[in-house]
């Protein structure tokens, strides 16, 4: 399937499947809250580690966590060389370039912030891997948003990697063709080579968006009338057990790390 038909989600049917949507959404959503309110370091690495060892136990191929990696690499290397030169001073000093300085402090807190960026991505990873994108828009409706609002997430992150897809095609295309933007000498000119690509890019997307648009017309998205739902999703016992397991062990790392 391309991104544009399959977005992100990859097809199975195991035990993660399984679990109603809303129980893999507001878990995800629980962990990365404790993520975020208590950033320790070991706190961080171990989430990151549990989010794989789920979605490898779910049944998602580790070529899909390995290509996360990749995307992740270059923010996450950006961020570990830029924060330790802002973090305010602390700890052992080990470098000085006027006025930055690199410390103990910014480089644990480098370290942090990379975590909790890897950390969040790979927990929400949980459920878009594994929901398709009609289930997860029931999912936000039943808990309690619009329609139209769970549509736009929906297809946001449906035809976010197409994107990255036009990208790719017509960089190729153009290549085949005899462009190289490659060839500028600094980064300044190499960055203005990539402009054509860039604008091919901004036309396909606004094509793509406009017929999406002319689709979601056609098919009586703008009517105000009640929904049906072919598949419906539904909460059962064990989802109940799985949330309520998250929610403990949320509580549990609060309180005992707070």
């Amino acid at each position: 399937m391309s991104a544009v038909t399959a977005g992100f989600y990859q097809p199975g049917n195991s035990w993660l499947y399984r679990l109603d949507p809303r129980t893999r959404l507001l878990a995800a959503v629980v962990v990365v809250s404790v993520c975020l309110l208590l950033p320790r370091i070991s706190l961080l690495a171990g989430t990151i580690l549990l989010a794989h060892l789920i979605l490898l136990a779910g049944g998602i191929r580790w070529r899909v966590l390995l290509e996360t990696w990749i995307r992740l690499a270059p923010l996450l290397l950006l961020i570990l060389l830029l924060q330790p030169l802002f973090s305010p001073p602390g700890g052992i000093e080990y470098a000085r370039f006027g006025p930055l300085r690199i410390t103990q402090w910014g480089l644990l807190n480098g370290l942090r912030y990379a975590l909790r960026l890897a950390a969040v991505a790979f927990v929400m990873l949980v459920p878009v891997l594994t929901t398709p994108i009609n289930h997860l828009v029931r999912a936000f409706e039943k808990l309690g948003l619009p329609y139209t609002w769970g549509l736009t997430i929906g297809l946001a992150l449906r035809y976010l990697g197409a994107i990255g897809d036009l990208y790719s095609g017509i960089a190729q295309a153009q290549q085949a063709r005899g462009w190289d933007p490659s060839g500028g000498h600094g980064p300044i000119q190499r960055a203005q080579m990539l402009v054509p690509t860039l604008v091919a890019v901004i036309i396909a997307t606004l094509r793509l968006s406009e017929a999406l648009a002319l689709g979601l017309s056609a098919r009586g998205m703008t009517l105000d009338r009640p929904r049906t739902h072919r598949e419906d999703i539904r909460f059962g016992w064990i989802d109940g057990v799985a949330l309520g397991a998250v929610l403990a062990l949320a509580v549990l790392i609060v309180w005992l790390m707070g």
